[in-house]
């Protein structure tokens, strides 16, 4: 088992968000090898998390053991079962060890939220229950069809609610505004091609105008963008540290050689909606990233 994700695309995103939601969204509006993972990054892992969700009785093996709060065998496998049913092919064993993270992502998120306020009683619960319960396919059916039994359902679905609450908290903290730069650039492919350039401008041609020649349709421009946006990281320093009109020195990237001219700055401005999503999902990314670096987990899946 990977000690914790090294990359979170938004596939993966989407997927753990898919899983917190699916209970509510799919009928509602609204022996062993034992390994555990104790963070080397930091020296204060979290307490265990007395979480209100009841645990099973002690007799039933567990696949996960996360800060405390235990995800069962049976939870374990009925997980496999519906991600088998999206990915609709034959499993492998990266699929398996993305379905137990995903689980103890849910339980980090469960975690916080009930740390953070988080309420849930027994009759929210059963009335989430009667709204999935629906004649096109009765409740009962569909626990059947993914082996899950009341109990663990149960335990899955308070677990789920308190994860989307969390998540949804991460995301709504994330600022709609942002320091942005919009900026224009030439690319070259080679050092000698960029110096010719870098002259050109030094005798006084327009920015505008090598741009325009190096790249006709898109004229080198870049846009409005925030801090870490770019592709490139190394960038962001560069750009964010030069003056309106005035343009960098040639900067060396894997693709390439850069100069790179500021258009204009805004200190305060607001993030188009593409944008938005993509900072939210670093928040939550770097939330997770965190969660797993403070946890004390056991995995004990053979």
């Amino acid at each position: 088992m990977k000690k914790y994700p090294t990359q979170i695309t938004f596939l993966v995103i989407t997927f753990i968000i898919i899983t917190v939601s699916s209970f509510t969204a799919c009928t509602t509006n609204t022996a062993e090898q034992v390994r555990e993972i104790n963070p080397q990054a930091s020296s204060s892992p979290l307490s265990p998390t007395r979480t209100p969700f009841p645990p099973p009785p002690t007799t039933v093996p567990v696949a996960a053991v996360v800060n405390g709060d235990d995800i069962t065998i049976e939870e374990y496998q009925a997980e496999l079962a519906r991600y088998k049913m999206v990915v609709n092919r034959e499993f492998t064993e990266e699929d398996k060890e993305f379905v137990i993270n995903d689980l103890i992502q849910l339980t980090f998120l469960a975690q916080a939220a009930y740390s953070e306020g988080f309420e849930l009683d027994d009759a929210t619960i059963q009335a989430h229950i009667e709204e999935l319960n629906n004649a096109e396919q009765p409740l009962e059916d569909w626990l059947e069809n993914y082996g899950y039994t009341d109990e663990i359902f149960k335990v899955s679905l308070r677990r789920s609610l308190a994860a989307a609450w969390m998540r949804d908290k991460i995301i709504a903290e994330v600022l709609e505004t942002a320091e942005q730069v919009h900026a224009q650039q030439v690319l070259y492919y080679s050092y000698a091609e960029a110096n010719y350039a870098l002259n050109q401008l030094v005798a006084g041609t327009e920015f505008a105008q090598l741009a325009a020649t190096r790249d006709p349709q898109t004229k080198g421009d870049l846009g409005w963008f925030p801090r870490e946006y770019l592709t490139i990281p190394q960038l962001d320093d560069v750009v964010f540290n030069l003056e309106v009109e005035k343009y960098s020195d040639i900067i060396e990237t894997e693709i390439g050689y850069h100069i790179i001219m500021i258009i204009a700055k805004d200190q305060n401005r607001l993030l188009p909606p593409d944008m938005l999503r993509t900072q939210q999902a670093r928040a939550f990314h770097d939330w997770l990233e965190r969660r797993w670096k403070l946890s004390t987990i056991t995995i004990t899946l053979p």
